[in-house]
């Protein structure tokens, strides 16, 4: 059996995403080193949703073609 969110959690989750103010206080978190966590409380428990904070990747030149290790 896969949970499902009922009517009022999706409207909840919907309005959450949707929301500009806190995608933004999730970023400052994540540009600050923290994690950032969002709990949604259901009738069967509570989904938790974690983003951790990454390094960006170095960028390969684009001038330059990929060399082969083989």
């Amino acid at each position: 059996m896969t949970p499902g969110l009922d009517r009022d959690t999706r409207r909840r989750a919907r309005t959450w995403l949707g929301d500009h103010r806190s995608a933004e206080a999730a970023i400052r978190s994540l540009r600050r080193g923290q994690d950032y966590a969002y709990e949604l409380p259901t009738a069967d428990g509570t989904w938790r949703w974690t983003a951790y904070p990454v390094s960006a990747l170095p960028l390969l030149p684009t001038d330059q073609q990929p060399r082969s290790h083989a």
